[in-house]
């Protein structure tokens, strides 16, 4: 029997019976036909019926799923700890000054390679930055506080909506560099269709909402 599995740069999510994808490609979102949609997820669930592989044929033709042998499927959803709540920073946790340029300087730059590079390159780039040395855990909250707060002051001085894939990839770096194992995650909505950013830390949301990032289906993680 055929197999299949994704193409690289290629992720999805269930989100209540609706297979969402992520072309970091072609920098874009989409969903399937009903037909095809019902075929992909049964197929993902190892559960396919007669009639699955013509549905899914145009998909093979378009290069979005790829032929393998048997040990070849498609990877399940990215797994991460459900938000929780937002962090608590701490109102003695200040920025400081250094903090906010450090955090201001990394947003403009992410901002400025979003808009020369292709999304995938970015986010490659993000991957490949290598882990700061992690301290105690006190210090580790004094850190996450710091960048907390970095954040806010930055988001009001840049004074701009729709931010929040800048904001988590800025951040998320700034967070590794510090040693701190956060998570990136990019979820959906499917209807009405929206996507959001956020920075989790074990089930604390850090950047990005705690309050909107509960009500997305994580659709990209990045460690």
């Amino acid at each position: 029997m055929m197999q299949w599995g994704l193409r690289d740069g290629l992720s999805w999510c269930d989100c209540d019976g609706r297979a969402v994808f992520l072309d970091l490609r072609e920098d874009r979102y989409f969903c399937l036909p009903y037909k095809a949609n019902g075929a992909f997820l049964r197929v993902a669930r190892n559960e396919r019926r007669l009639g699955d592989s013509d549905a899914l044929d145009p998909l093979v033709k378009r290069g979005l799923l790829v032929e393998g042998d048997a040990q070849t499927s498609i990877q399940s959803p990215p797994a991460i700890d459900m938000p929780q709540s937002d962090f608590a920073a701490g109102r003695g946790a200040w920025a400081g000054v250094l903090n906010i340029l450090q955090t201001l300087s990394s947003e403009l730059r992410i901002a400025w390679l979003l808009r020369r590079s292709p999304l995938h390159e970015v986010i490659e780039s993000v991957r490949r930055i290598r882990p700061g040395i992690a301290s105690v855990s006190n210090d580790q909250h004094r850190s996450a506080s710091a960048l907390v707060n970095a954040a806010a002051a930055t988001a009001v001085i840049l004074r701009s909506h729709d931010r929040c894939l800048v904001r988590g990839l800025a951040f998320h770096s700034s967070c590794r560099t510090r040693g701190l194992n956060t998570k990136l995650v990019l979820g959906v909505i499917a209807h009405p269709f929206t996507a959001h950013c956020w920075v989790q830390l074990g089930n604390v949301v850090l950047v990005g909402g705690y309050e909107q990032a509960r009500l997305y289906t994580p659709i990209l993680v990045l460690e």
